[in-house]
């Protein structure tokens, strides 16, 4: 239970733990649901938001060491990968192989939060004498596994997508006319 006192210490913590349950559910959904679809493009701004506020709030914490620490260069990292994935879609008549780059960096932005749900969970369960083992091991597994998995299915992916017409992923549907 202290633990959770600890989770819960600040007002800055508690949006931090909405901001991820939101993101890990938004970014779940979207990774199941077919893509190039309305709900694929709000589900995905949910995510890229939730993670943003989730970003910014980890900044602001510092329970773990009392200062900046490894979790935080986690969360450098996973905002650079939201950044390859948001940038790739936003840019899309710039960049040449937008579909790719949106899907490594959306997925590897979704692996690391996987991954940071790891070491939350594991550090707070673990002594602290098995942090860099139990909890950087298990979240560092957890990158390989996803990275792995996202090589794997990026061919049938590809395939899948690369026909998928830009239009029909930039703008939301226009309602028919009833012009007659």
């Amino acid at each position: 239970m202290e633990s959770m006192a600890v989770l819960l210490h600040s007002s800055v913590s508690m949006v931090h733990l909405l901001a991820a349950l939101v993101a890990l559910l938004a970014g779940t959904a979207v990774m199941y649901l077919p893509k190039a679809t309305l709900a694929h493009r709000y589900l995905g701004w949910t995510y890229v938001t939730s993670m943003s506020v989730l970003l910014l709030t980890a900044f602001r914490i510092y329970t773990l060491f009392g200062q900046f620490g490894i979790v935080h260069w986690g969360a450098i990292g996973s905002a650079g990968a939201l950044l390859v994935g948001v940038g790739a879609a936003i840019g899309r008549a710039a960049v040449p192989m937008w579909l790719r780059w949106h899907y490594l960096g959306m997925g590897a932005s979704v692996t690391g939060l996987y991954a940071a749900l790891v070491v939350e969970s594991t550090y707070r369960l673990l002594p602290a004498a098995y942090f860099w083992w139990g909890t950087l091991g298990t979240g560092s597994l957890v990158l390989l596994l996803g990275g792995g998995l996202l090589y794997w299915r990026y061919p049938a992916w590809a395939v899948a997508y690369s026909t998928v017409p830009a239009a029909t992923c930039s703008a939301p549907p226009v309602a028919p006319s009833s012009a007659r």
